[in-house]
């Protein structure tokens, strides 16, 4: 029998191994394991929890990775490949520059990879392994296997369940309308249950890029889906945009359903910002009072992490000091603050790079820097030096234990939950020590 090594790669860092919060069990290659045929065994190597070992027997070598993990991808790949192992890289990094990932791998995976892998191994086993592998079409998810979860090693905060995929709302940051398109796709619902009851954990995450979807199709599914999760005793923190504060039954039924957090990406308080990221959700006269939408979801014990991003045209070192406000005094429960990042496959990328603003473009090197906390373009009316100083400064803010203890306090009291808690209480002193351990001082100096 064969053996395949499925590796996820991680900062040059032990960092996750304290930061539980923060790491998330590597579900693409969960998948990959369910559809690999019984010819092969498989092992999975997460390297936020452990080191990898090069003289492993391994037949092949699967390697996923997104934007600011290439590098330590392709590092990884070249060890495995001096020993003469094959290796290949999928994820979105790879699928976005594949003329790149080829360089470093004896194949690529291009796009969603359950139908792809099964062609590859039989290639593989016939000694015909090609260059590339493009998923033609999108996977139907309908009937989509459950992910081999029995291949984990590690013990993880959550457990991660994904119920569709693929966004409309392509935000101009965002490469996941053009990776996973711009259709919901959505499973099966009674098939996502039996998955989410097989599980023993109780808490759960569920990585849609929008848990409610949009439109009426969406919206009716959501409900059934809530109404069956609300039978299964779990707590869930998922993604969704702002257009679930526009119909109280849902949030209603969300939060019976065993909802504690939502992470929602709220991004800039400037409408102009918005509508250049393209972020048209919360711009909607139902979304666009923030305070009010954050009261809302709060009020039906559900704890928020708000994502705001710094760098817009119109930002300024007073954009930092006006969120940090809106912050304290809106109550929400916790905040990933970052620098807007011009992903590769984004039209945010192709803009920045048409105007020859891109700051790191040694690549692949510099696509560690590609992180959402360092600053890889010239802004407009900020230094980049100023930019990364005031999101640091921010940081330690938000993250110091004064700030922390009683935002903790004031989540249980709404929440009555640990889950929800802990992710309030620990998700900005994490990012803080995540930021300051894998950012560098490359043109910045702070």
């Amino acid at each position: 029998m064969k053996k395949i090594v499925l590796i996820n790669p991680a900062y040059r860092t032990k960092l996750l191994e304290k930061v539980r919060v923060l790491a998330l069990p590597p579900l693409n290659l969960l998948m990959l394991g369910a559809y690999t045929p019984p010819d092969f065994s498989v092992e999975i190597v997460d390297e936020a929890f452990e080191d990898i070992n090069y003289d492993i027997k391994a037949d092949l070598v699967g390697i996923t990775c997104m934007t600011p993990l290439a590098p330590r991808a392709y590092e990884i790949s070249r060890e495995f490949r001096r020993r003469g192992t094959p290796v290949v890289l999928g994820g979105i990094h790879p699928s976005m520059l594949p003329d790149e990932a080829q360089d470093y791998a004896d194949a690529v995976v291009v796009g969603e990879g359950e139908e792809v892998w099964p062609e590859l191994l039989n290639d593989f086993l016939a000694g015909g392994l090609k260059k590339r592998y493009t998923a033609v079409a999108r996977p139907d998810l309908s009937e989509l296997l459950a992910p081999k979860r029995e291949l984990l090693r590690n013990k993880y905060f959550v457990q991660t369940v994904q119920t569709s995929r693929g966004c409309p709302h392509n935000c101009r940051f965002c490469s996941v309308t053009k990776f996973n398109g711009g259709h919901f796709r959505m499973r099966n619902i009674d098939n996502v249950i039996r998955e989410i009851e097989a599980l023993p954990d109780k808490r759960l995450f569920i990585i849609d890029d929008n848990i409610i979807g949009a439109g009426d199709i969406c919206l009716k599914r959501a409900f059934e889906l809530f109404e069956k999760l609300s039978h299964c005793g779990k707590e869930w923190g998922g993604q969704t945009c702002l257009n679930i504060v526009e119909n109280e039954g849902l949030l209603a039924a969300a939060a019976k359903s065993g909802a504690k957090a939502f992470l929602i990406g709220f991004e800039s308080l400037r409408e102009s910002s918005l509508a250049h990221y393209n972020k048209n959700m919360n711009l909607r006269p139902t979304t666009r009072n923030f305070k009010e939408a954050i009261k809302k979801i709060q009020n039906h014990g559900i704890a928020i992490i708000g994502g705001f991003i710094f760098g817009a045209a119109e930002d300024s070192v007073d954009t930092f000091r006006t969120t940090l406000d809106f912050i304290f005094d809106s109550g929400i429960d916790a905040v990933q603050l970052s620098i807007q990042t011009p992903l590769p496959g984004t039209a945010l990328y192709q803009e920045l790079a048409k105007e020859k603003r891109l700051l790191l473009t040694d690549y692949p090197r510099d696509w560690e820097a590609y992180n959402i906390f360092e600053p890889v373009f010239q802004p407009e009316n900020i230094s980049p030096e100023a930019l990364y100083k005031g999101l640091i400064e921010a940081y330690r803010e938000v993250a110091t234990f004064r700030r922390s203890l009683p935002r903790g306090l004031k989540t249980f009291w709404r929440t009555r939950s640990l889950f929800s808690t802990g992710i309030s209480f620990f998700w900005n002193y994490d990012s803080y020590r995540s930021i300051q351990t894998i950012t560098k001082p490359r043109l910045y100096g702070v």
